[in-house]
């Protein structure tokens, strides 16, 4: 439910979904073939976290937010706390708006 209600506010925005994407090894394979303009990954994706897969995004110079269910920035190492996140559940308002922010400069 969640992942279809996030899915219809991007698409409001006028962003073409790739995914979603269960785990990080797809994840790679999705970005290789799709070659998106920006990312939102939650940190988590099947009990393995994303983080060993972002400097590989952001070399490419992909815009990313992250997303978790945690609002603690100590989950986050810290090369990637600087990254724009937001917390699940999401604020509609608020997810638009930084999607605006972060993708639009694309």
């Amino acid at each position: 439910m969640i992942a279809l209600d996030l899915e219809s506010v991007l698409q409001d925005l006028g962003c073409e979904i790739i995914g979603p994407v269960a785990n990080v090894e797809d994840l790679l394979r999705q970005f290789e073939t799709h070659h998106p303009d920006g990312a939102l990954l939650d940190i988590n994706l099947r009990g393995k976290q994303v983080f060993a897969v972002l400097p590989q995004l952001i070399k490419q110079g992909l815009p990313v937010i992250i997303t978790s269910g945690y609002d603690d920035i100590t989950l986050i190492p810290k090369d990637f706390r600087a990254l724009p996140r937001i917390s699940k559940p999401f604020n509609q308002t608020a997810l638009r708006e930084l999607c605006v922010s972060v993708f639009a400069k694309r």
